[in-house]
């Protein structure tokens, strides 16, 4: 399985967000009825609503095969469900609190298209829970928590996966999609630009979700696909060497690489001439290709070839 791993200032101003919390009914729905389950929403785990129709409806729409089948992580209370469901395509929503599963099953019972699996879905086989081979869609409101294991287990999915609708922390989706030399760039974006291409759609605001957050949210399309010209085994040194190099943003990447990597900083300098990087290079400021360079000259080094 492939690991996880923004914006510009001119792509910020573009996404503009959804604001507003909704209805007045939808607002006082969602805290009644959770309080009704008994289920408190966890700051701890980044545990956040969806309040607002609008955002649903902007969510859903992005679906534009009426019939393509869609795998929802963490329906909530179904806001979303509903709406993915009422095209009549088969939506299968994986719930881990058995008390929401529960609640989603009841207010869509009459749409027999929709299938409740209760558990954690990092621990489902999307093969199991959509035998066969035909490409699927991801939806989800991910709570911070879980995100990163989350977009791991749809990249996981490989060319089953057509495409990945994904709510995330505005933060979040600066760094899954910074470019290199940015403050937010670090191996969460090189991994994802080793497997996937990922682009933000639009800003959702705190007011959208109950409990309100501190921070806006950005749905973000991630579509999957393998870095061109590169093999899994590259891509898989590329993000190792990258999370070793990337984390202290002031050691230069000799440094960092060599005490990431476990290896001499002489040998760590030659690595990187032999790859074409000066050494004296922060981390953060290397091109996903040049990832792909230093972890050839690594295999070759691990080989003993020249």
């Amino acid at each position: 399985m492939p690991r996880l791993l923004p914006f510009s200032g001119s792509r910020r101003a573009r996404l503009r967000p959804t604001a507003g919390s909704g209805d007045s009914g939808a607002t006082a729905g969602v805290p009644g009825a959770l309080r009704a389950l008994g289920v408190r929403p966890s700051r701890r785990l980044g545990q956040n609503f969806l309040l607002d129709p609008r955002v649903a409806e902007r969510i859903a729409a992005l679906v534009a095969d009426p019939l393509e089948p869609v795998v929802e992580i963490g329906p909530g209370l179904g806001a979303l469900t509903e709406r993915l469901a009422a095209s009549g395509r088969l939506v299968v929503a994986v719930e881990l609190d058995l008390r929401l599963a529960e609640e989603v099953e009841r207010r869509l019972a009459a749409r027999p298209n929709v299938r409740v699996v209760r558990g954690d879905v990092l621990e489902q086989r999307l093969g199991d829970l959509l035998p066969g081979s035909a490409p699927v869609m991801v939806v989800a409101n991910l709570p911070y928590s879980i995100t990163t294991p989350a977009v791991e287990w749809v990249l996981a999915g490989g060319a089953r996966v057509r495409r990945a609708y994904l709510m995330v922390q505005r933060e979040v989706a600066e760094r899954m999609t910074a470019r290199p030399g940015g403050k937010e760039f670090g191996s969460l974006a090189v991994f994802l630009a080793m497997h996937a291409e990922v682009k933000p759609l639009f800003r959702v605001s705190p007011g959208a979700f109950y409990p309100r957050p501190e921070v806006e949210s950005v749905v973000v399309e991630v579509t999957p696909r393998p870095y061109p010209g590169s093999t899994e085994a590259e891509r898989g040194d590329a993000e190792k060497l990258a999370r070793a190099a990337t984390g202290g943003r002031r050691k230069t990447v000799a440094n960092a690489l060599a005490r990431g990597m476990g290896v001499e900083p002489d040998a760590a300098r030659r690595l990187l001439s032999e790859a074409g990087v000066d050494p004296g290079r922060r981390g953060e400021t290397l091109a996903v290709e040049e990832w792909l360079n230093l972890a050839r000259a690594w295999a070759r080094a691990a080989a003993g070839r020249p």
